[in-house]
């Protein structure tokens, strides 16, 4: 029996290998071997680096940071690469949505980041935090962006991901270790508990094989730290965030210690 004619335009058709690759490419499927040949920024930590496929945090990527808590060194963790990329691209700024407390100077700049090119903003929802990123994509001008939200559902992650491709540098988001069992189009997605020896990191999804752990990494500046008592100021540790306290009044902006929000909540869009 004669097999049935197919032309190279059909659906039925069998398609290229570049073909195929090409179209999972567009769902972030990408092939393990190719990993090294996508664009990484290093974390700062050469054993961190070692179990990341690439070496490292994909950039013009979103990579979730999945925390037990706030203030184990998630964010010193973080900064430990950023100011390096920072002293790499001295014209370019990196950019914080949304953090949870009060971020203070002092811890940031310890940890190599020059606050003048450190713009926070403060955003209402979910919504206003991916747009702000959008936009700021646009401008070319940043280094990185961290955003805070728990809440960004996949929608907002892949509007994300676009933003960090136009932008060509990396996004992180810091989101609850609740949403590791939730699916996400995030390139890479690590977890982040603390434990007696120092931080525990577990690779939940990358392009690559998952599943690497390090245990006992530790922040040079893990320890608690608290800044001189001043009327107003907040107690923190040296991963740069304070912890959130109610009933405090505002620092005022004599207080040179305390990185103010470069933009307040944006208004009507």
């Amino acid at each position: 029996m004669r097999e049935p004619h197919t032309s190279a335009n059909s659906p039925t058709a069998p398609r290229s290998f570049a073909e195929q690759e090409r179209h999972w490419q567009r769902f972030g499927v990408h092939r393990a071997s190719r990993q090294a040949d996508m664009p990484s920024m290093s974390t700062g930590w050469s054993a961190l680096d070692r179990l990341l496929p690439g070496g490292g945090y994909p950039i013009g990527a979103v990579t979730e940071l999945l925390s037990a808590a706030a203030g184990i060194g998630e964010l010193s963790l973080l900064l430990h690469g950023l100011s390096a990329r920072m002293a790499d691209q001295p014209h370019r700024q990196l950019a914080l949505i949304d953090p949870p407390g009060m971020l203070h100077a002092a811890a940031l700049a310890q940890a190599g980041i020059d606050c003048v090119r450190l713009p926070i903003v403060h955003c209402r929802d979910d919504a206003e935090r991916v747009w702000c990123v959008e936009q700021m994509a646009q401008a070319q001008a940043f280094t990185a962006f961290v955003v805070w939200g728990d809440r960004l559902d996949t929608t907002a992650l892949r509007r994300l991901q676009l933003a960090a491709e136009k932008a060509v540098c990396p996004a992180f988001v810091y989101r609850d270790i609740r949403r590791a069992a939730e699916r996400s189009p995030a390139a890479l997605r690590l977890a982040i508990t603390a434990t007696s020896e120092g931080q525990r990191l577990e690779v939940l999804k990358c392009r690559g094989p998952a599943g690497a752990r390090i245990t006992g990494l530790k922040c040079v500046t893990d320890r608690p730290w608290q800044l001189a008592p001043t009327r107003g100021s907040r107690a923190t540790s040296l991963s740069g965030v304070s912890a959130p306290a109610s009933n405090e009044s505002t620092p005022s902006d004599s207080e040179s210690h305390v990185a103010r929000p470069a933009f307040s909540p944006l208004g009507t869009r």
